[in-house]
């Protein structure tokens, strides 16, 4: 073999090794974004397509009764509540299941729990949580999680959805980042899906509701990166009467 057929060996060999490690991690981000399109898609057993986060006491009322009340409602909603509660859950889950800190899992969900005012809200987040932790294992099996799992089924902890979420999205080796962006945008596709039926709204402005809360959505994501636990809170008291009123409604089509 000359020189230069040796040189062009070692070239075609390690071009094809490249290609092959480029390949492999592709595919591998490939499977972490199918997993998150497929667990925070509403299809995914859960429930949560039913749940209204006590919108739908103000849908009943009239105090959100048309896409500009919904919008506004949905954004305050995202900034005041949801973020700054469930979002940092998923961040902070997602980094404990990353690293394998299984047992500082039921402390995040007590406290998580303890910010839910609205004991509707309470039970609807637990409920859809242990649909999704269910659902999981079922389909995916639960790498690392079978102790919580255990603790959810004996009643020990509430296995509240953000924080089931969070935990099996770090288990599958996902960024908390992506699973926050993620988490955030289904809550929202899945609360327009509820102001959908129920304002109700066309489905083209249903989407443009949803489109229409990216930027919210990204900047939410960004900012609960740098709160931890301590952070954790809820300043919309409104929505939380809501929720409380919610039980009494006459007519109910939601879970909260």
């Amino acid at each position: 073999m000359t020189m230069t057929t040796a040189i062009t060996t070692m070239i075609i060999t390690a071009t094809a090794m490249n290609i092959s490690r480029s390949s492999n991690f592709a595919a591998q981000d490939q499977e972490k974004q199918l997993f998150l399109l497929q667990v925070a898609n509403s299809s995914f057993p859960t429930g949560g397509f039913q749940h209204s986060y006590g919108f739908e006491t103000w849908f009943q009322s009239g105090a959100v009764h048309d896409a500009g009340t919904f919008r506004t409602a949905c954004r305050d909603w995202l900034r005041y509540s949801l973020a700054r509660s469930e979002g940092i859950a998923v961040a902070r889950a997602c980094d404990m299941a990353r690293f394998e800190d299984f047992d500082s899992l039921p402390a995040l969900d007590r406290k998580l729990g303890a910010l839910k005012l609205s004991r509707e809200a309470r039970e609807a987040s637990s409920m859809t949580g242990q649909a999704l932790l269910s659902s999981y294992g079922d389909i995916f099996g639960r790498p690392g999680l079978e102790g919580f799992a255990r603790q959810a089924e004996d009643g020990t902890v509430a296995a509240h959805h953000a924080v089931v979420f969070g935990a099996i999205c770090g288990a599958h080796d996902i960024g908390a980042p992506e699973a926050v962006l993620a988490f955030l945008q289904a809550a929202v596709t899945s609360l327009a899906g509820v102001a959908c039926r129920l304002i109700p709204l066309g489905q083209v402005e249903t989407q443009r509701t949803i489109t229409d809360a990216w930027p919210f959505i990204q900047a939410f994501s960004r900012e609960v990166m740098e709160l931890g636990i301590d952070d954790m809170n809820t300043a919309m008291l409104s929505l939380d009467v809501a929720a409380m009123q919610h039980e009494t409604l006459r007519g109910r089509l939601c879970i909260c």
